[in-house]
């Protein structure tokens, strides 16, 4: 069943999918910063993991142009938030002494928050997981793939930016490797919206199960070391 595309629900798609570029395009600068790349690295990583996933996801889906091509305020919003990131996340460097921070004073509390606490971090990470795993779903339902096949665009649009980044870091992507849920949480999101979404049940209301499944499973597997095996 392909879930019926309007005006508002396309603006509504739009600014999902820019929040969540947003997000991930944070992680991705603080990853890269603190794993001692420059200002160049930390926005090639930052742009890797904001459309990577989702670029894959459009090539498999014949959708062109790229999203990320077809609008340029995603690459410009991926561009401002990787400047901001480098400017206030120090580099650091593993074999030296850790760098104290320039940030300043008024920032202090604002990276604190969004980056100081794994489980702020863990939850903001979450969160992105599972407008991904919206987002690759909807999309594989709108170009026709039949639901069975759809949580699989919400895995990949969820989860292959990261796989891209680790490649650049020159190491077995967190994916493939027991860890606490991360596909499974995309992958059991995107499976309850294509299930809401063949049950008649409206787009928003298919993002908010989606949403709430990815983080619960996310934050529960996190939260009592569940891991793959």
């Amino acid at each position: 069943m392909e879930p019926e595309i309007t005006d508002v629900v396309l603006l509504f798609q739009t600014v999902i999918q820019w929040i969540a570029i947003i997000l991930s395009a944070s992680t991705g600068v603080y990853d890269a910063r603190k794993n001692g790349m420059d200002f160049f690295g930390a926005l090639v990583i930052a742009v890797i993991v904001a459309v990577g996933g989702g670029t894959i996801r459009d090539l498999l889906l014949d959708r062109y142009p790229l999203f990320w091509l077809a609008d340029p305020i995603y690459l410009i919003s991926i561009f401002i938030v990787g400047i901001i990131g480098i400017l206030l996340i120090p580099i650091s460097h593993p074999d030296e002494p850790e760098v104290k921070s320039n940030t300043p004073g008024f920032f202090h509390p604002i990276i604190s928050f969004i980056f100081g606490t794994s489980d702020t971090f863990a939850f903001i990470d979450s969160f992105t997981l599972g407008m991904w795993a919206y987002l690759g779903s909807m999309y594989a339902l709108s170009s026709g793939i039949p639901p069975i096949i759809a949580p699989i665009m919400g895995v990949i649009t969820a989860s292959f930016g990261g796989v891209l980044r680790d490649i650049l870091f020159a190491k077995i992507p967190e994916l493939f490797k027991p860890s606490q849920f991360y596909a499974i949480a995309s992958c059991a999101g995107a499976t309850m919206y294509v299930i809401m979404s063949v049950l008649g049940f409206s787009g928003t209301t298919g993002f908010m199960v989606c949403m709430i499944v990815t983080v619960f499973v996310r934050m529960t597997s996190i939260q009592y070391n569940i891991t793959s095996f």
